[in-house]
This record gives structure tokens, sequence and C-alpha cells, in this order.
């Protein structure tokens, strides 16, 4: 019995196990088989899948996938409206001046050398820049510097220059007696007294030499730019009249010396103011003083004169007070004096050389005459 009872309930348990394995609702177990397949399936969606990608363009970066929504509280930015290209403003030409001159050439160019008074022709070639016809009426005229003897005007033509043209200005000078460089400006007047020159800053044109070496000619040069002659009653006019009261300077080209010789090399007679010791003197421009000169001349009394002076040779350096020289004193004796001053002395200053006769006493027609006064080398 308790056999047959174990055997009942080992074959109750197993009909039971085998009725849950077939509950309804339950899915078919899967075979081996199945699993292969489905796993095959798989391997070839895979496959499928990525080559489909493979195809796909990239993706941009940080392009979303989805639109985003702003936030609420955020206004959104209005694309900006383009400016407007403001038209470029013409540029205004300038209007031509009336009256304008432009600098074409010239001759004696700048620095070029003269001697001590010395003269010579200046030439410049100016063309009108202007949008005014020059005239008649118009003029050249010194501005500034040393005028170098020119005139203070000189008419600008006889004809007239139309804007576009040129016109040849030609001033006849003389070089000053001062060793050194000199320089006289010179501009252009219209018919209503208005000056104009080179450009549109008017600038002048001008003449500019040097004038070289210590060698001079008083006789030359006692007229010349710069030269002063006074008297006690004041300056005096260069050339003077004989007989003036006041005193006088004159050169006379073909003097009687006092020894009755007549030479035909010119002299300068000077007269001192008609008063009891009276004087007249020439005060010369500066010379730059080198070595190796002296002051030269032949003194006296002029012709037969009963004249009774003193001559001096007086100097002022860099525009100091005035010294003296030398001193020699004339009277009529039917004799000349060769005088002869070493320079020496003022070798590399500028120098101001002053020619002055002095009276002694009364006035007794002191005619003097000084003869070739001149600084040379040393011989």
């Amino acid at each position: 019995m308790k056999k047959y009872l174990l055997i009942l309930t080992i074959g109750l348990s197993l009909s039971l196990i085998l009725t849950g394995c077939n509950l309804p609702g339950q899915a078919e177990p899967t075979t081996q088989v199945d699993l292969l397949n489905t796993a095959a399936a798989q391997t070839i969606q895979a496959q499928q899948t990525s080559i489909a990608q493979t195809n796909q363009p990239n993706p941009v970066e940080n392009t979303p996938t989805s639109t985003q929504e702003l936030p609420t509280d955020v206004t959104p930015s209005a694309t900006p409206e383009p400016s407007a290209t403001l038209a470029p403003t013409p540029t205004r030409t300038p209007e031509t001046a009336c009256n304008q001159a432009a600098f074409v050439s010239e001759t004696i160019p700048d620095g070029t050398d003269f001697d001590p008074g010395e003269a010579f022709t200046k030439t410049w070639t100016l063309k009108n820049s202007g949008s005014c016809t020059w005239t008649a009426e118009y003029d050249v005229v010194f501005v500034e510097g040393d005028a170098m003897n020119a005139p203070a005007a000189q008419a600008l033509t006889s004809g007239s220059v139309a804007p576009g043209e040129t016109v040849k200005i030609s001033l006849d000078l003389k070089a000053p007696v001062a060793a050194g460089r000199h320089q006289g400006d010179f501009k252009l007047r219209n018919q209503h007294g208005v000056l104009f020159g080179i450009g549109p800053e008017a600038k002048p044109f001008w003449v500019e030499i040097d004038v070289v070496g210590t060698l001079f000619d008083f006789t030359k040069n006692f007229c010349a730019s710069g030269v002063n002659w006074t008297s006690g009653a004041g300056a005096l006019p260069c050339p003077g009249t004989i007989g003036d009261n006041d005193g006088w300077v004159v050169k006379i080209d073909n003097p009687i010396l006092e020894n009755g010789y007549k030479d035909d090399e010119p002299g300068l007679q000077v007269h001192p103011e008609k008063v009891n010791d009276g004087w007249i003197k020439g005060t010369f421009p500066e010379i730059s003083v080198t070595d190796g000169v002296s002051f030269i001349a032949i003194i006296g009394c002029y012709e037969d004169y009963d004249c009774d002076v003193k001559f001096k040779l007086n100097y002022k350096i860099s525009g100091g007070s005035e010294k003296t020289l030398s001193t020699w004193h004339e009277v009529q004796d039917n004799k000349i004096n060769r005088v002869k001053v070493d320079l020496s002395s003022l070798a590399g200053e500028k120098v101001q050389f002053i020619l002055l006769v002095e009276s002694n006493g009364p006035d007794t027609e002191d005619r003097a005459f000084w003869f070739a006064p001149r600084i040379e080398p040393e011989n």
C-alpha cells in the first residue's frame, strides 16, 4: 500500500508540472533554431542601419533639432535697416587770385661775387599766374634789405601782360661797398597800390650777391649805398655843390694837385662847414678786414687854395665808438703827402672807415683833397 501511494503521489506531481507549462496566455517556448534566426535578422538590420547613417549628410554642429521658444521677458532684436549712403560733397576748385606771379628764371644767380661798388644788371622772368592782366600802371617796387641802388619803384611793363604770359624785369644795380652777403627783396604793385608777389603767399623775388675782399676804392664808392656824408650842419647831399656853406664833397675826374700837377685819375674834393673849426666826414659801411692790407692815399690842399686842415682816418668796430687810426696836418706848401696805414691791427674785424677833415680855426677856403684813397694788399 505504501508503495502504491508513493507512485500515485509522484504521478500527480508530474501531471501538475506538465499542466503548468501549458497554461493559457503563456508564449510559445523559443527553440534554438528560433534564437539563431532572430540573431541573424538583428545583425542584418544593424548593418542596414549603419549603411543608411553613413549615407546621410553630417549634421551641422550646434544646430538644434527642435525649435526652442524664446523666454517671454526677452524682446527679439529687430534686423537693422541699412543706413543711407551720403552722396560725396563736390570739392570746390579754389578761385585764382586776380594778381599773382610765378617765378620762371633769373640772371645773376644767388651768391655771385662782385667787387665793392661794382655795377651790374639783374633780370627776372616772371609769369602772370593770376586772372587779371598786368598793365603799364603796375610797378616793380623795392620792399626790404639792400636796394643796391635800385629805384624805389619802376614800371613793370610799357604794354600789358595777360594771364599765362611772361615778362622780363631788369634792374640796374650796384654792389654795396661793404664785404659780405647782401640781399634786396622786390615785389609787384597793382594800379591801386596793393603789393603782390610770387604765389598765393605773395613772396618776394630778390637779388643776393657776395661782395668779396677788402680791396676798396673810396673815390669810386663815395656816393654808394650806405655811405653818409655829414658836417656840423647835418647830413649832406652826395655829390654836393661846390660853395655850399654847409660843406661839400665832389669827385673831380682830372684834379690839380697841390704841387700843380694835373692827374688823370679822379679824387675827392671836400670842404668843411664854413664856420670856425668846421668839419666834414664820410662814413662808409662795414668791411671785413683781412691780414696784409693797408690804407693808402695822397692828401693835401686842392690846387693852390690856402687851406689849413687836419686829415684823419677814423674807424668803428662792429658799430662801436669812433676812434682815430692816424692824423695828418696839411697846409698849402706846394707839396703832396703820400700816406700809408697798416691795418693789420684790425684783421678779422668788421670795420667802418671814416674820412674826416677838420678846419684849424676860421674858414679860409679849406678846400682839401683826398686823392685815390683806397685799401689794398701790401706789396
